[in-house]
């Protein structure tokens, strides 16, 4: 089950935070933890109200591996750790009681998120991902002393870029523009705002992060030629420097391989192909960055070998093992291993070593805390490997040892759509793996809330299509039956409930 970290990835790291100068390291030295205030964000809003401080907001789950890279680094780092005394710290675990209906109010999808409120709730941003992590204790500083809201701001910024201060250009520079569906719930609608902030932005560092942004949510497998002169120019001065690179790290071992790929044959995407391979090698090399960033730097190598679809080269599969050993290596705790270990049997995977991936996510199972995550994986993997019967079986376990209401409910449903993937004709297998879903929301009363409800009115829609691809409208019928008078215990969101059932 690859958890993409770009999307929703806060991974900040000890390093690129460390900005503080040697008369602070005496009353970081004192911070130890996070004072965090655990599940109840309305007692967090009333005690930010009394303090006179904005709010830290972390939305994360047990499983998912970039909240587990948070927690190994960011949330261990003293620096950090001093940062957050100027703000009221509320952790908020998915499977919580009422989480996913906070969920719901901010707007929140993504494991993790963390976005900084003012004590009223009203949002000044989201924080981004390692884009900007050596800024990150400016940011704060700023984020702690805004009264314009994010909806403000960005308004502000559709109006007129020439309007926004130093300030401004800040918050916009850190904000977590990937992982966002309360303003940008189609990413495209952010490309043309990322286009002009690209052109109006006060220095080339900034033009060449919004203008990297804009092309990854804008451009298609297909560039137009406007597109591939701006790929050029954006990544031709990146690559050229180590801090950009550093800082830019998601962007480019994620989505800048697909922008090279897309550019026609000839010098330019022979150069830029070469200057991001040393990029990616220079990601790994950063002491500071977390482990995952690191291991998942070979994304790169692997995207640009797979262009034309064919086998990974031989010294490309040999950089992966290593990369993947390495990690191995080095994670040394629960939190780590469950931050970059999934990576790594992915990354083997893509590069053509499945079985060596495979026995990665088998060695995981004995000590994770959450197995069920490795679980799935391994569903994915026996399903690549052609192995329907296991692959089943795998989600199958997963569902069975996974915990909380909220991650119950998504295991449910990744059992269930594995059944109608691959056993379309076994109505009976179907409409079991289906029961287990509404088994999991029927105890989860209250629970209809954002994840839970994307992830519910999605499998509605596969069910939907499933029946009328394998003569299931009577399965369908029963489900529908059920759902409606579950829907009825759903409170606010029974109507909202009733919708799928109808459907």
């Amino acid at each position: 089950m690859r958890y993409t970290t770009v999307a929703a990835a806060f991974a900040l790291t000890l390093a690129t935070a460390a900005c503080q100068n040697g008369s602070d390291q005496a009353e970081v030295a004192q911070a130890s933890e996070i004072a965090w205030r655990h599940g109840d964000v309305a007692d967090a809003l009333t005690e930010a109200k009394e303090a006179g401080k904005p709010v830290i907001l972390y939305w994360g789950a047990v499983w998912c591996p970039p909240c587990n890279q948070m927690k190994a680094t960011l949330f261990r780092d003293p620096e950090f750790i001093a940062e957050t005394q100027n703000f009221i710290p509320v952790y908020l675990d998915g499977d919580t009681e009422g989480a996913q209906r906070w969920g719901e109010q901010f707007g929140i999808s993504g494991y993790p998120t963390v976005i900084i409120l003012q004590p009223d709730g009203t949002e000044i941003t989201r924080i981004a991902s390692a884009t900007m992590a050596g800024e990150l204790p400016h940011l704060l500083e700023v984020a702690a002393k805004r009264t314009t809201s994010i909806e403000t701001l960005l308004a502000k910024a559709r109006a007129n870029t020439a309007n926004l201060d130093k300030e401004d250009w800040t918050i916009l520079g850190g904000f977590d523009w990937m992982n966002d569906p309360k303003h940008f719930s189609d990413l495209t609608k952010a490309g043309t705002l990322l286009g002009r902030l690209a052109q109006s932005a006060p220095t080339p560092e900034l033009q060449r992060r919004f203008g990297l942004l804009a092309l990854a949510v804008e451009a298609d497998d297909t560039l137009t030629a406007e597109q591939q002169a701006r790929v050029e120019r954006v990544l031709g001065g990146m690559l050229e420097d180590k801090d950009e690179i550093l800082a830019n790290r998601q962007e480019l071992t994620y989505y800048a391989p697909d922008l090279v790929n897309a550019l026609p044959a000839g010098e330019a995407r022979e150069r830029l192909t070469g200057k991001l391979i040393e990029a990616g090698d220079t990601i790994f090399a950063a002491d500071g960055l977390s482990l995952t960033d690191r291991v998942d730097a070979a994304n790169i190598d692997i995207a640009l070998a797979n262009s034309n679809g064919g086998k990974v080269p031989a010294d490309v599969l040999a950089k992966v093992r290593e990369r993947a050993e390495w990690a191995d290596a080095h994670a040394k705790d629960k939190q780590q291993r469950q931050s970059v270990m999934d990576d790594a049997a992915y990354l083997l995977k893509d590069a053509g070593d499945i079985e060596a991936g495979r026995k990665i996510l088998l060695g995981e199972l004995e000590t994770s805390e959450a197995p069920y995550y490795y679980m799935s994986s391994l569903a994915d993997f026996a399903e690549a490997q052609g192995k329907d019967a296991e692959a089943i079986d795998w989600a199958h376990k997963a569902y069975e040892a996974s915990r909380g209401p909220a991650t119950r409910v998504q295991w449910a449903i990744s059992w269930s759509n594995y059944v109608m993937r691959l056993t379309p004709k076994d109505k009976k297998a179907v409409e079991a793996s289906a029961q287990a879903v509404l088994a999991e929301l029927a105890k989860n009363q209250e629970g209809y809330f954002q994840r839970t409800r994307v992830k519910i009115d999605k499998w509605g829609q596969s069910l939907a299509e499933w029946a009328a691809k394998n003569g299931g409208s009577e399965v369908l019928d029963g489900l529908r039956t059920e759902m409606a008078e579950l829907c009825t215990k759903q409170g606010g969101k029974a109507e909202s409930c009733q919708s799928w059932a109808k459907a």
